[in-house]
């Protein structure tokens, strides 16, 4: 490694994994292990990077006893291993390194803030709805708090598509913050889309992007109504962005790619590969 010191080797392997593409983290682990001098480099901070990755990304689990699934996020965490489930009125406790549930308790009285838990949970219900039509393997999980004198709710979506064996695998990840008072009044929401593609089949291709959105949305005392009209004011804004990104997909393959490489040889004739393979089977017998 040169001069290069076990800080400097650690900071450089944290950002390869931090930016492994989805799906693929325990693969860039193990690539990147192989290139250390010892795993000791990679052990003494595995903990905290293989953290950082799995909040980041919005890791997709089961919550124990019960139906739904629960996003594993930096706004539900408790501490380095315990994060909410408000929906199971439980927290859960998560392995990083092996990426599994290992527990669950109940959570107490001041992990829930009770004093919104009507608005949070008729947001729950509208975002599970619109999650489940819209998002064929998408999870949802919703917080609540009290802010000053405002409700705010946060919103975080994960879904994802994975195909290794088509060599492509991606995530879109999105999170919504929504304030109002509960007596009425605009509902403002503030909104991140995250989407990473990696295409791999001979070549290397990442599509990544980073949107943020501002909305509003007219809400009522009525929890529900209220819920309703946010959540369909983030489904038209997720739907627009999905076109948009659908139409720069049609762009670079009808434009940009192909501008990449010519169509034709420098002769302007397809090269005839099997043709060149039997001269070069025929030049190596002349030979013998």
């Amino acid at each position: 490694m040169g001069d290069v010191s076990n800080e400097d080797i650690v900071e450089i392997v944290t950002g390869f994994l931090l930016n492994s593409p989805p799906g693929e983290f325990i693969e860039v682990v193990t690539d990147v292990r192989g290139l250390l001098p010892n795993d000791s480099l990679l052990n003494s901070s595995a903990p905290a990077t293989f953290r950082a990755y799995n909040t980041d990304q919005y890791l997709e689990v089961q919550a124990p006893g019960a139906s739904h699934k629960v996003l594993i996020t930096s706004e539900g965490e408790i501490n380095n291993n315990e994060y909410l489930d408000p929906r199971g009125n439980q927290v859960i406790q998560f392995d990083h390194i092996r990426q599994e549930v290992t527990g669950s308790r109940p959570a107490s009285g001041n992990e829930i803030d009770h004093d919104v838990e009507q608005f949070r949970s008729a947001f729950d219900n509208a975002a599970q709805a619109y999650v489940s039509e819209h998002y064929q393997a998408g999870a949802v999980t919703v917080y609540g708090k009290k802010e000053g004198g405002s409700v705010v709710i946060t919103v975080c979506l994960s879904s994802y598509r994975f195909n290794p064996s088509n060599y492509w695998n991606g995530r879109w990840r999105s999170q919504w913050t929504c304030k109002f008072s509960s007596g009425g009044g605009n509902i403002n929401l503030s909104g991140q889309i995250r989407v990473n593609v990696h295409y791999y089949e001979d070549g290397n291709v990442q599509l990544t992007t980073d949107t943020s959105k501002s909305l509003t949305a007219t809400g009522t005392s009525q929890a529900a109504a209220s819920a309703t009209a946010a959540i369909n004011a983030i489904k038209k804004s997720e739907q627009d962005f999905h076109a948009k990104l659908e139409s720069s997909y049609n762009t670079l393959s009808d434009t940009t790619f192909k501008a990449l490489r010519r169509v034709l040889p420098v002769m302007k004739t397809k090269i005839d590969w099997p043709k060149i393979q039997v001269y070069k089977v025929g030049g190596d017998l002349g030979k013998q």
